[in-house]
């Protein structure tokens, strides 16, 4: 049989790698209770995170979506003026003899070059001759 000297050992061993476990358990149980509310933490910011670039992505396609209207608003914009300015060739002259006036042509002149009437040119002087009188 065993002395009661060695049978003290071993339960003092025995009592010494129990304590070592329950500390560990104790330590592990610790540090599982620490990670778990750490996930929960990361899993609430993913999901924000997740939220976020959901509502990017809507907000990006409506801005596309006014992109695309307003494109073709400038489209149809810029065809009508194109059909303006080719269905209203007399305007052009009118802004040629007003780049005259302005340059300072008289009335002689721009009846003779843009073949205006003398109240046309005369009109034109008016409106848009220098202002210094």
């Amino acid at each position: 049989m065993l002395s009661p000297l060695w049978i003290t050992i071993i339960i003092a061993f025995i009592s010494c790698a129990l304590a070592i476990v329950v500390v560990a358990l104790v330590w592990l149980i610790r540090k599982h209770v620490r990670l778990k509310r750490d996930y929960q933490a990361l899993s609430e910011i993913v999901h924000g995170l997740n939220n976020d670039v959901r509502d990017l992505y809507t907000a990006t396609l409506t801005v596309d979506e006014r992109i695309s209207a307003t494109d073709e608003q400038i489209n149809n914009l810029s065809e009508k003026v194109n059909d303006f300015q080719q269905i209203e060739p007399s305007n052009h002259a009118y802004s040629l003899a007003i780049q005259k006036v302005r340059s300072g042509a008289s009335v002689s002149e721009l009846m003779q070059t843009a073949g205006l009437s003398q109240d046309e040119a005369a009109l034109l002087i008016r409106l848009h001759g220098s202002k210094t009188r």
